[in-house]
């Protein structure tokens, strides 16, 4: 075995900010799986939530709590431990910060039937089957073979069992009926996320309209409140709140409360509610949300700043897996930090968990330059951005497999964030003559062009919705409200003889108006930047132990350019055309190129083993023989070199070679 400083020399720093990012819970991968769990940080705050959780499945009433701390405190990580350690218990659903206000009840509903299509932990059957099965009218066994088989049989029951207070019962009753059926249960989940569905679609559940407003949207969420006193608890997590803004800067809290207090005035069962908000945010904040919203918040949770000793802890599971690769093992459990470092780092004795990384990040690396003999300087940002950009595209590609993972609003806003940070002027949302779909839209002007573009996103399969989106943009192209107008959709516009695919062809005939196809790879692109966005206005985004704002954020991804290989915004002129179209399905070795290179930069001396296995986590088309490719270029220009050629190959050391060299 290897001593420790060698061990050390070929590691990654294992308090990389990369490491510890958090967000959806049921999006993050579990790359922190080797590091310890720190059971005393948030414990208090743990046990007043699983008590609250506890009293709610115990009297079946709705209940809020307000979870706050300081930025960098572990709100985000908090809910995360939430859902591992309740799971079994409790459905856990994730409420990423909502688009517009006057539609976040379908942005609620949508996100908490997203949380329930996933599988908990050692369960085959995603949360949604688990709670369905767990209502009363399925513990009838002698009804529960004929009522999954005939749907009006299974309708009539439910409706018996649940006669009064359901929202659209027929509906509601017979999408239920839907998710038993393996052959309905995706379509049958497509509707209650709030998806505009086709006839033919329709009629196959046996209803016969969509979700179409935030009313009904209110009250099909109401409807898992009404018949869920029988099934285990539903914990809303509303995670990231401070990141929507009004137009003056602050924060926008007064809808999430608002929702809130619906949940309670109509004595909706068996939801837990959570709040994660900055804590300084919230005393800011605090006298704009009307007394009536905040009286609803049964309990205040505070996440106290740790003690050094629970700081020493986390340095200690950071630094474990390498002292277990040692010979000897060192004696000291945070070599080769020390206590009187940390109380140096933390001279009042508290501290945050983000702080305390932060502070591993640069001691780590103070150490390993002593062992190299020459100092190694904190991470290049825009480097360390490169990666975390990487590695929030590759998680982002594995989780949405469909451009209508997201709703027209979210792609549209989404989009129009992207436009903004790459230099587009005279913004204008919502610039389509409808007050049903101008959401789905917004202008812009390109710079130094004095054209106007108008951009139209609508992916509802329902081609009755199509018909009148096109008439929308009919009448904004009569009024001349812009010189070129986009339509993107990815969704069929029906056949020859269908009203809207006729004007549609009238309308984008490419002079001056265009119909794009928008590709998943480009909406990979879009959602990742969202996610960087949301969580720097959280304040949740750290890179080379700095705090990254909004601000600071655009101008890494306009330096860094890495927005210019999305073919959607190729096509829309935001960004240069490529003369070759990238191909989206294979990754280039010039890509992995380009994070090796980034990730050696991060690190400057690290083990060549280390490296190939980081660089197939990322890219597992590639195999090991082009990875080797990849270092050989790099060698070649001169960017990194391997310090002994002659080495086995599993000890091997790669070394950034400075400019300067």
């Amino acid at each position: 075995m290897a001593s420790i400083d060698e061990i050390i020399l070929r590691a990654a720093n294992p308090f990389d900010p990369v490491t510890f990012k958090t967000g959806n819970f049921w999006q993050e991968d579990d790359s922190n799986g080797e590091y310890q769990t720190v059971e005393s940080i948030h414990q208090e705050a743990i046990e007043q939530i699983t008590q609250m959780l506890d009293t709610v499945a115990g009297d079946h009433r709705t209940r809020a709590v307000l979870l706050k701390g300081d930025v960098g405190s572990g709100k985000s990580y908090v809910l995360s431990r939430l859902k591992h350690l309740l799971n079994s218990k409790a459905f856990f659903v994730y409420i990423d910060p909502f688009k517009d206000s006057e539609h976040i009840w379908r942005h609620t509903l949508r996100r908490t039937v997203d949380s329930l299509m996933y599988s908990p932990e050692g369960q085959a059957e995603s949360q949604l089957i688990l709670w369905l099965k767990s209502l009363s009218v399925f513990r009838e066994h002698s009804l529960l073979k004929n009522i999954l088989g005939e749907r009006r049989l299974f309708v009539n029951n439910f409706r018996a069992t649940y006669p009064v207070g359901i929202h659209q019962a027929k509906e509601f009753f017979s999408v239920l009926h839907g998710l038993t059926q393996p052959e309905l249960y995706s379509i049958a989940c497509n509707w209650l996320q709030g998806e505009d569905l086709d006839d033919e679609d329709l009629r196959t559940l046996g209803i016969r309209k969509s979700i179409d407003s935030e009313t009904f949207a209110q009250g099909i969420l109401s409807n898992f409140g009404r018949i869920s006193t029988s099934t285990y608890p539903i914990v809303l997590c509303f995670d990231q709140v401070e990141s929507k803004l009004m137009p003056d800067g602050t924060a926008d809290l007064q809808p999430v409360f608002q929702v809130n207090t619906i949940f309670h005035t109509e004595r909706l069962k068996n939801f837990l509610i959570i709040i994660s908000v900055v804590k300084n945010t919230w005393e800011e904040n605090r006298k704009r949300i009307q007394v009536s919203d905040r009286d609803r918040i049964e309990k205040e949770v505070l996440l106290n700043r740790i003690n050094l000793d629970q700081a020493e802890a986390i340095w200690a599971s950071r630094l474990y897996p390498l002292h277990i690769q040692a010979d000897p093992k060192p004696a000291n459990p945070i070599f080769p930090l020390s206590r009187q470092e940390l109380e140096q780092k933390v001279p009042g004795g508290k501290t945050t968990p983000r702080a305390v990384l932060a502070a591993g990040q640069r001691l780590f690396l103070k150490y390993k330059s002593q062992i190299v003999g020459h100092e190694i300087p904190l991470p290049d940002t825009t480097a360390s951005f490169k990666l975390l950009w990487a590695k929030e595209f590759r998680k982002t590609k594995e989780k949405v497999t469909r451009v209508r993972h997201f709703s027209s609003l979210e792609l549209t806003t989404m989009l129009r964030e992207v436009v903004a940070v790459l230099n587009a002027e005279k913004i204008q949302p919502k610039f389509l003559p409808s007050p049903t779909y101008s959401s789905y839209s917004f202008s812009y002007h390109l710079p130094d062009q004095s054209e106007k573009v108008g951009v139209v996103w609508a992916e509802e399969p329902s081609l009755n919705s199509f018909y009148n989106i096109m008439h929308a943009c009919q009448k904004a192209n009569e009024r001349g409200l812009c010189q070129r107008l986009y339509l993107l959709r990815a969704e069929p516009i029906g056949g020859n003889r269908n009203r809207g695919h006729q004007l549609c062809n009238q309308i984008f005939n490419g002079c001056p108006h265009v119909r794009l196809k928008p590709d998943l790879h480009s909406i990979h692109y879009l959602a990742t930047y969202d996610r960087l966005v949301n969580s720097a206005k959280a304040q949740e985004l750290v890179l080379s132990g700095k705090a990254i704002n909004l601000t600071d954020l655009e101008e890494l991804v306009r330096e860094s350019e890495v927005l210019h290989e999305c073919l959607l915004l190729q096509q829309l002129g935001v960004v240069p055309r490529k003369k070759v179209e990238p191909d989206p399905t294979n990754f280039s070795l010039e890509e992995a190129k380009e994070f090796l290179l980034n990730f050696v930069k991060i690190h400057h001396v690290i083990a060549q083993k280390t490296v190939t296995c980081t660089v197939h986590n990322q890219f597992s088309d590639l195999n090991d023989r082009q990875i080797q490719t990849v270092i050989h270029r790099l060698c070649q220009d001169k960017k990194i070199r391997i310090l002994d050629e002659n080495a086995p190959e599993d000890e091997k050391i790669i070394c950034l070679i400075s400019r300067s060299a």
